[in-house]
């Protein structure tokens, strides 16, 4: 369960996107295009070297990969994959089949 300190909930759907300076894939990924298609959506970054029990614990295996999170819930699975225009869809796809959950 992921709750921020002294709220009951989160404002909009949050993008986690676990990372590593050194990986070459994550510095792929098109972060203003990502930014501009999905406005409402919060990113946040884990430095996996900085965070190194993160990752595991949200079931995710290697980077980059991505969790999104609504509320108190992990409203999907970690996904490893670098391709912007497929972590596009799959963002879209997280947040059409949760609408009910984000509305």
């Amino acid at each position: 369960m992921f709750m921020p300190s002294g709220k009951s909930e989160f404002a909009y759907p949050i993008l986690i996107n676990f990372t590593a300076k050194w990986c070459g894939p994550c510095q792929k990924v098109d972060w203003a295009f990502l930014r501009e298609e999905f406005p409402n959506l919060t990113i946040y970054k884990c430095d996996v070297d900085e965070n190194k029990y993160t990752l595991g614990f949200c079931g995710g295996r290697s980077i980059p990969a991505f969790a999104m999170i609504y509320g108190p819930k992990q409203i999907s699975p970690v996904v490893s994959m670098s391709d912007t225009a497929k972590i596009a869809t799959w963002i879209h796809d997280n947040l059409i089949k949760n609408k009910q959950k984000t509305n």
